[in-house]
């Protein structure tokens, strides 16, 4: 049975949205429709794509791979059909984003304001901790708290982004308040990546005083967002961003600990997209919206 273009599109629509039924959804067709494509699709290419329930479906190896080829594609020809159907100054079409998880809940309240802004646009978004190589897995623009870039890319910076300490205020109120580095060493602490040993400087500037202490910890997780929520059950004193713990100092729920004290070294959350001569309106008007709103 032969596939169509539009089989393909589906096909990678599906994966997008999650599920077959949120696929049918936003191409409002029954979902018999969705699932027929699917089946032509794989019938034509001898290979079984997708795993399918009804509340989601799951990509087989074969699928992923597919996935990965194809999608940069398929969202290259929404792209020219948006330009011809609408010219080059009509922001709409799909945004693909993907982004750190610790800086999800960010993004979130970033993608509020710019889809009000830009209501013909649809953000979708991949939140994962790895470095996503952007042009070969067919995403417009990331957010990441790493310098590290793929290759043929330009990275913008956002907003610095220091680690402090900080405890919830029961854990506080029963083991008490360390007043110099040291004092940690006599405190549990959510560990960041099993790292042990804590490089500490007084300030920012990079001439300011150091301290190197010893910590101990039963609790590790190599995402901030694990390691804000540890924090908050009273798991002990750990690290986080400032600007990610701002919500929750404001709200009571994280106190900030030793707060002339952050971590050694610099750290910074980037924008990061393709070099690239030809860019759709949708990435352009992203772009500018998040430096604009984050004080780039």
């Amino acid at each position: 049975m032969d596939a169509t273009m539009d089989d393909v599109a589906v096909f990678v629509l599906t994966v997008d949205a999650g599920s077959l039924s949120a696929a049918a959804a936003q191409r409002r067709v029954p979902k018999s429709t969705v699932s027929r494509a699917i089946t032509r699709l794989e019938e034509h290419l001898g290979a079984k794509l997708l795993t399918r329930s009804p509340r989601n479906t799951k990509l087989t190896h074969a699928g992923r791979a597919y996935y990965d080829k194809v999608a940069p594609h398929v969202a290259a020809l929404r792209d020219a059909e948006d330009s011809v159907r609408a010219g080059r100054n009509d922001v709409q079409g799909v945004l693909r984003v993907t982004a750190a998880p610790d800086v999800g809940e960010i993004l979130a309240a970033l993608l509020v304001g710019f889809c009000a802004r830009y209501p013909n646009v649809q953000v979708v978004v991949d939140l994962s901790a790895r470095i996503v190589n952007l042009q070969s897995e067919g995403f417009d623009v990331a957010i990441r708290a790493s310098q590290k870039q793929d290759p043929n890319t330009v990275a913008k910076k956002l907003q610095d982004s220091r680690l402090g300490y900080f405890a919830a205020p029961q854990y506080l109120a029963s083991r008490g308040t360390p007043s110099t580095p040291s004092g940690l060493a006599e405190h549990d602490c959510v560990l960041f990546r099993e790292r042990t040993s804590w490089v500490m400087q007084r300030g920012a500037d990079p001439s300011a005083e150091r301290a190197k202490v010893s910590v101990r910890g039963k609790i590790s997780g190599d995402e901030f967002n694990f390691v804000r929520s540890a924090l908050r059950a009273g798991a002990g004193i750990g690290p986080l961003p400032t600007f990610y713990a701002e919500a929750d100092v404001r709200a009571g729920t994280l106190v900030r600990v030793l707060p002339e004290w952050v971590f050694e070294g610099e750290s910074a959350l980037w924008l990061v997209y393709p070099a690239q001569k030809s860019v759709p309106q949708r990435v352009k008007a992203f772009r500018a919206y998040v430096l604009s709103a984050m004080g780039g």
